[in-house]
This record gives structure tokens, sequence and C-alpha cells, in this order.
């Protein structure tokens, strides 16, 4: 990521972390590499792997320093660990052989990778503990071709499985390791060889994965790395690790020096995948042996995992921190003659108890959606962007992001009520409604003004100009909106469709509010909802005869508003009699977004799929794999696809604004 192209503070931020990462890296002498390993060896871990675990040492000094104050520590259940922790170098490190996620491919078939099992030497001193590492054993394979080829075909079918599943990959071979991991010492046996020693990731597969990956690092580059154990300075300063050091120091050298120089973008990547910090080396175990220590250590990690959030705990969460992180950068939206202070209190839960009288709660849902609900790529968004990154924000979990943050906000204002929060993100889905102003003036004039620009579209649409909701229309739509979800009546009326039932139920409320806010019965509709609702009355049904009104007395039950009754406005309303090629491809657009929902749902769905009982979900355990091998590359093509005319769209529109200027 180029600093070029963030906001000031968050280039500083970044520019920050990078002289920290470049703070993390120092040389690696000769003293120093003989000193470590002696001292490593005294620890209890194996010759072999006390010979390249110095060359991965980002501070070989602060690792001396802890090997000589080594203290016990509990790592696993029934299990005492003499472990240091430091900050280590990527590209060295060996991604574990044996990997708990693999177990059910394992029982399948699947994966044949052998276990690890244990290799200890009995140490001369006995006041030392004996000597020890896991151990992968391929000695049982023809020769070392056959067994080389073996490991690497093994470690492919681990690597698919992390790609899989990891939703981090792209954030961290953007923005490098954060959270250190835990290794283990490990001697690879292969027939007719030295055996080979190095760090393996207990635990942190993934993550070395994706940046190893990303700097083009592969396992046979690693091995090849440890397999040149150096005996003389000469060796060790023309190591493979010790000439990408020096490149590293040659940067890091750039950004903190008394007269810093610009790193061009390729050094930035290499620097942030370079060492993955505060990472816990075992070095020798009491109470198990070290292999059944790491699966202890390992599934203490991965099975049982700490309490989670709820789905909804999560949201809420990063609501708060974009509210928070744009009201810091000046960029949270208020009403003229209030602070930014008292619009965020007002974004709290139940904030009805605060708002000063000529303030409604359609009012805060459009000062949050104004602020919040963004085109891609704006300033503002970029910012929001940010804030959800630091809340795990990251994958597929970005697509909705936005709405789903608008939502919660808004959501605040209401009671809650079964069916609510989910409407509300999916009708602020609507295109139409980002971007959008605060408009202080009376409601009375917001709906003229919205009654003027739909005349005006209806004009364009019979010249064949294409259309768009306006500024007064959007706060019709969205204030309308929120009283028809989050209004005083017992039902959510604006609701989420119901899969499979009848002719018009299937369409999502993103669809119907675009539909009501383009007819002059929907759009009437909508003001009669901001009219009620602001009074405290259910939502009465207008006719399409009548103007919406603001009316002292509440509807009888006669005159409320049902849903169904809704979805009849919206769908059968002079809005969707419009016979055009462009509406018809409209109206399809609407149906595939509809369309593309239905899929993203049952994803959802299938992602939370667990035995009775089970702590984790059938993905997390093994992934899933495509039946007919089909389903990804035709949901690329069509994305692809799609992709090409929206950017012809954008040419194209942009195009005809200029000749209509």
């Amino acid at each position: 990521m180029n600093s070029t192209f963030l906001g000031t503070d968050e280039a500083d931020g970044r520019r920050a972390e990078l002289v920290v990462r470049a703070k993390q890296i120092k040389p690696l002498s000769w003293a120093q590499y003989q000193a470590l390993r002696t001292a490593l060896v005294g620890a209890g871990i194996s010759e072999e792997v006390a010979a390249t675990t110095p060359l991965i040492a980002a501070d070989p000094q602060d690792m001396l320093t802890q090997l000589k104050r080594l203290r016990p520590e509990i790592l696993a259940s029934g299990v005492v660990a003499t472990a240091i922790k430091v900050d280590v170098l990527v590209a060295g490190l060996i991604r574990a052989a044996e990997n708990l996620r693999m177990d059910e491919q394992r029982h399948k078939g699947n994966f044949t990778m052998p276990r690890y099992r244990d290799d200890s030497e009995r140490a001369d001193d006995p006041q030392l503990p004996d000597r020890s590492a896991c151990l992968l054993d391929l000695s049982d394979r023809a020769d070392a071709d056959e067994a080389v080829q073996f490991f690497f075909s093994q470690m492919k079918v681990i690597d698919k499985e992390i790609a899989d599943v990891n939703e981090y990959g792209k954030d961290i071979a953007s923005n490098g390791i954060r959270i250190g991991g835990l290794l283990f010492p490990l001697k690879i046996r292969i027939p007719g060889r030295p055996d080979l020693g190095g760090l393996e990731t207990g635990d942190c597969y993934g993550r070395v994965y994706f940046s190893q990956t990303a700097e083009s690092i592969s396992m046979d580059k690693v091995l090849n790395f440890l397999a040149q154990v150096p005996t003389t300075a000469t060796e060790l300063r023309t190591h493979p690790l010790q000439k990408r050091r020096a490149d590293l120091l040659a940067i890091a050298g750039k950004l903190t020096s008394t007269t810093p120089t610009p790193i061009t973008e390729r050094e930035e990547e290499m620097l942030v995948r370079a060492v993955m910090p505060a990472t816990k080396i075992v070095l020798s175990v009491e109470g198990a042996p070290l292999s059944e220590a790491r699966r202890r250590a390992v599934a203490q990690q991965h099975i049982e995992r700490p309490t989670p959030f709820t789905s909804d705990t999560e949201w809420q969460i990063r609501a708060d921190a974009v509210l928070d992180h744009l009201q810091a950068k000046g960029e949270l939206k208020t009403i003229p003659g209030y602070s930014a202070e008292t619009t965020r209190s007002w974004m709290a839960p139940h904030p009805e108890r605060l708002l000063p009288a000529g303030i409604y709660r359609d009012d805060v849902a459009a000062l949050a959606t104004a602020t919040l609900l963004l085109s891609p790529g704006t300033p503002g968004d970029r910012l929001i962007a940010t804030a959800l990154r630091t809340r795990g924000v990251v994958g597929k979990v970005r697509t909705r992001a936005r709405s789903f943050v608008t939502a919660h906000v808004i959501a605040r204002t209401a009671e809650r009520q079964k069916g609510r929060l989910s409407a509300l993100e999916r009708a602020l889905n609507t295109v139409g409604l980002r971007d959008m102003t605060v408009d202080t003036r009376p409601i009375e004039m917001i709906i003229d003004a919205a009654r003027a620009e739909l005349a005006i579209s209806k004009a364009n649409k019979a010249k064949g100009k294409p259309t768009s909701m306006g500024p007064a229309i959007q706060q019709i739509a969205l204030r309308g909106m929120y009283y028809l979800i989050c209004g005083n009546g017992d039902t959510v009326l604006l609701d989420r469709s119901k899969h499979g039932a009848g002719e018009g139920e299937g369409k999502e409320p993103a669809t119907l509010l675009a539909n009501l806010a383009k007819s002059q019965h929907g759009l009437e509709q909508l003001a009669q909802a901001i009219y009620d609702g602001r009074r405290g009355f259910p939502v009465r049904r207008l006719e399409a005869s009548n103007q919406a009104a603001d009316l002292k007395a509440p509807p009888t039950a006669d005159e409320m508003m049902t849903s169904p009754q809704l979805r009849v406005i919206a769908l059968d309303d002079e809005a969707m009699n419009d016979d055009s090629a462009a509406s018809k491809l409209d109206a399809a657009g609407h149906q595939l977004r509809t369309d593309v929902l239905h899929v993203t749902d049952r994803i959802t769905a299938m992602s939370l799929i667990k035995e009775t009982g089970a702590k984790a979900t059938v993905i997390e355990q093994r992934g899933w794999r495509d039946p007919d091998g089909t389903i990804i590359g035709d949901l690329e093509k069509a994305a692809k696809t799609l992709g090409s005319w929206a950017i012809r769209h954008e040419i194209l529109s942009q195009g005809a604004d200029s000749i209509d200027d």
C-alpha cells in the first residue's frame, strides 16, 4: 500500500509503523551467530535447529539477551515450557507440515503427510535439558527425490486449504503480520541427506504463508535457505537469508537515518512483510513429549477459542469505531447550531432521550446515512475503510460493511424488533441513497422539492435521458424508509423478501424503496410515513389520488398500512409501467441484486453449519469443495462481465453529462 494514496493522518500512521518495522531489523555478525548457536543448544534445541535459528532473529542481540534470562512458563495443559519471545524474519520459517486443520482430510485419505514424532539428543551436561525437536520423518520414501516431491505435493494441499478458508490473506500481504505466533523446533529427515533443521509455524501457518507467498518465497526456497548452514564468517555473509537481511537493512536505513529519504512502493512491501513481531519460540518442554506438547498448544489456540462476539456485537463495535474516527477527523455530519459531540450523542443507543425539540428520529437516520453511506473511493469512505480495518473488516466482510454499520447506527434510534435490522441493511443497499447531503429545511419544503424533482425526472425519462434520485427525493426516500421499518406500528412494513413466496414477494427492500421513490404514489406514501412517524402514529395507507398530509388524528385500524399493501404500491405503480429497453435492463439489474443477496445469504448460512454440540463449523474444520468445480469460476466470470459493463456505463454517462452541459 503506497502511502501516497492515504489521508494525511493515516499516512503518518503508516510511516510511523514503517519506522517501527525498520527498527526491528538489526545486523547479524559472525560472533553473534556463534554465540546464539551455542546458547540455543544450551537451552535445549537440537543442533540442526540451533544452526539455522540465528538466521531468522530480527534482532540477534535481543534474542541472545533473552536466552540468558530463561524462565519456565505454562504452555498448555500439563506442559511447562522454556521459551523466548522475539521478532523473527518470516523468510526462513518452515510452514507446519503437521497441521491440525488437515486432520479431517487425513482421515478421508486426501492428506497423507506423516505426523511429527520426537527426536531427542541426550545432553552432555546432566544440568542441561536434553536437546530435542519435532521430527518429520520421510526416510521411508524410496529416495530423496521421491521424498521431496511427496513433501511439496502435501504442502500444496495445506496451502490450498489455508488460502480457501482464511479471509486475511490480502490484508497480511498489504500490511504485514501484526500478531506474533508460536514456533517449534523441527527436523526434516530425507533419505540420503543430512537432517534439515528450522523453526516451524505451530499456530501461524496462514500468516507466514501469505507473507511468504506475497514475496515469492516458496517452501522450496525456505528449505534451500536452511540447508545452507554457515561454518565461516564468509559463508554467513553470503548466505541468502543474510543477503535478504542486508537488503532490508538498506531500506530501513532510509527511514531511520537523521535525514530520512523516501522508499519505493516495492521497498515498503518488502519491509512490512519481513518480520513477525513478538513471536514465542519454544525451546524445551516438560510434562509431555515435544510433539504432543505442540499439539496441545495449537489445539488450545484453535479449538479452545475465546468466547466469540455475536454478529450484532461485532457491528456495534465497528460502528462506534467508525463514528469515533470520523468525529476525530472532523468528518461527522452535523446540523448547523449543534456540535459534533452533540450529534455523536444522538447516534448512541436510544438517542430520543437526548433529542432537542425540532429534531426527529428521521433526522438522526439522515445524518447517519449522510455520514456513513458514501460512494467507494471518496475521502470520507476511505476514512471509514481505515476505521473498519482496525476492527477486523477485511476480505469478504468488506462487501456490505458500510450498509451494516449504517443500519446498526440507525437501529439504535428504535426499539429492537425481529427483522428490523435486516430490513434496514437491505434497504440501505439502494444505490440512490449514497452521498446524501444534510438538509435542514422544514419537511414540507423538502417534500415539495421532491415532487418537483420527480416531475423533472419523468420528463427526462420520456426523452430517454438517464434519471437518478435528486437530493430531495433522497431525503424523502431515506426518512420515509426509516418510519416504514422503524416506525410505531407492530410490524416492519418495508420487510425482507420471503424466498419462494408468491408473485412480487421476492423483492428486497432496496428494490421496493427505489420503486417507491420514482413514482408519484410511492413518493407520497413515503412522505406520509414521515408525517405519521413524527407524530408517533402507525403509518397510514395513502390512496393513489391523494397527497401526503400532516394529520393530527392517528389512522384507524382500516387505514393502517400493511406490508403486502406497500408492496402493491411499489410494484404496481407507474414506476413499473415502463416498457423501454432501459427500464427492462434496470429491472433486471434490481432482480440481479436480489439474486446476489440470495447467494450471499446462502454462503453465510453454509458458513454456520456445524454438528450438534460442536464448537467449530464444518467450514472451519475442512473448508468447502466446489461440487462440480464450476461455481467459483462461473462467479468470477460473471463478476468480470458486470465490472466491464459498469465501466462502460460510467464512461458513457460522463460523456452524456458533458454533452448536456
